[in-house]
């Protein structure tokens, strides 16, 4: 399977993230070890087996679920796409989605089209009051 830009890559990544499809899913990464992924508040994933595994965890744990996602910034370079998006999950019968995720997806160009190298999420805080900030230390 081939992907010839980096959002038809990142369409068959929610696609395969939604039908929890690991085979699907693994299609998308990058075929070498230069690949990481860092699910919401987990240790990083580093290589391809790495990555299959956490998938595999995920989709074996979770139940049905869809995925909305909103571009929230995108950088572009010749070979590699960096987007930021808004995960908005929502799992079983509910209706309304939950609070969302917040996860860049780094795409790199290769010889067969676009692959994804990265994706990492984490929540995203909305609402409430933000973390005090702590004041500068002056040292004399």
């Amino acid at each position: 399977m081939s992907f010839p830009t980096p959002e038809a890559a990142e369409s068959a990544f929610y696609a395969a993230f939604e039908a929890r499809d690991l085979d699907a899913m693994m299609a998308v990464w990058a075929r070498d070890d230069s690949v990481a992924c860092i699910h919401p508040l987990a240790a990083p994933l580093n290589g391809r087996a790495a990555v299959a595994a956490g998938w595999r965890s995920m989709f074996e744990a979770a139940g049905q679920f869809r995925v909305q996602v909103e571009v929230a910034h995108e950088l572009r370079e010749a070979g590699q796409v960096i987007r930021i998006v808004r995960e908005y999950l929502v799992i079983g019968q509910e209706t309304e989605p939950r609070p969302p995720i917040l996860a860049t997806n780094v795409y790199r160009k290769e010889a067969d089209g676009w692959r994804m190298v990265l994706h990492h999420a984490s929540p995203l805080q909305v609402g409430g009051t933000p973390p005090a900030r702590t004041p500068p230390v002056v040292l004399h």
